[in-house]
């Protein structure tokens, strides 16, 4: 057990196979990076307490897929990029920071994808493209890029609330009971999933299947956890279990398993085999 001393609003366990770290985002503005160990029973230890620490509330954690890279965004509007370094071996551990990004508002949700670090500012009609590769390079792409939408290149009709990479895709989970598809190269829309509720009150989460077919979300308006079908851009089932809204999702990229959590304080694993 951790005691992070203030409550805790996101968690991330490592991407990267086998690695053994986990992170915890708090109220107070703290990050707690965590080693779990299994090797004779389940211990846990924290990493470099203190190291990481912003000025205002945490909003998101995010570990990239490739190395023990971990980003933490704060309504402080800063992102902070800080990497595990460890032999595998020993207790020495300690935390690195690569870089700091000052943006000009609350980062309300981010992720790595294909070496690039991907960051939403509240108030802002673009995703920002940090290329990891090149000192963090900064490329804008606008979220405005689906039918009907040209000339209002500036309009800001919606806030990305969590993100979800598969492949050359980006899926979007929009305060405005929309979740987008866009190509993650380009930023263009190519899909637009309805029929579910989340608004500017609610915390839309969302999770791609394993096969990369289904999209799943949860809404403002049900205990559900909502199944779109990508190719055909309809809901295709609800999943009913929990007594209360779904505050957060995980699926599995190793089996048809999802994970969610909700207000009712329980926990639920989900099996999804579906073609």
């Amino acid at each position: 057990q951790i005691d992070c001393g203030a409550p805790v609003i996101a968690v991330d366990f490592a991407r990267k196979p086998r690695s053994p770290f986990c992170a915890t985002g708090c109220m107070d503005g703290t990050v707690h990076v965590i080693l779990v160990e299994t090797h004779s029973g389940l211990e846990v230890r924290e990493v470099a307490p203190g190291t990481i620490k912003h000025s205002k509330y945490v909003r998101t954690v995010a570990w990239s897929c490739d190395d023990n890279l971990l980003a933490t965004s704060s309504a402080d509007g800063s992102v902070q990029v800080h990497k595990v370094v460890w032999n595998g071996l020993d207790d020495n551990i300690r935390l690195e920071k690569v870089e700091t990004l000052n943006l000009n508002s609350i980062v309300e949700s981010l992720c790595f994808h294909k070496n690039f670090l991907v960051c939403y500012v509240r108030g802002t009609p673009f995703l920002s493209y940090f290329d990891i590769s090149k000192d963090f390079e900064l490329t804008k792409h606008n979220l405005n890029q689906g039918p009907g939408n040209a000339g209002f290149s500036d309009h800001v009709s919606f806030c990305v609330m969590d993100m979800a990479p598969f492949g050359d895709y980006l899926a979007l989970a929009t305060d405005t009971s929309r979740n987008i598809i866009i190509e993650f190269a380009t930023g263009k829309q190519i899909r637009n999933l309805y029929g579910h509720q989340n608004d500017g009150f609610s915390q839309p989460k969302i999770a791609w299947s394993q096969n990369g077919k289904y999209l799943y979300g949860n809404t403002q308006d049900a205990s559900s956890l909502v199944v779109w079908d990508i190719a055909s851009a309809t809901i295709v089932d609800r999943l009913e279990g929990h007594g209360n809204n779904v505050r957060d999702l995980f699926s599995s990229k190793s089996s048809d398993t999802v994970v969610t959590t909700s207000f009712d304080k329980k926990t639920h694993i989900w099996l999804t085999p579906m073609d």
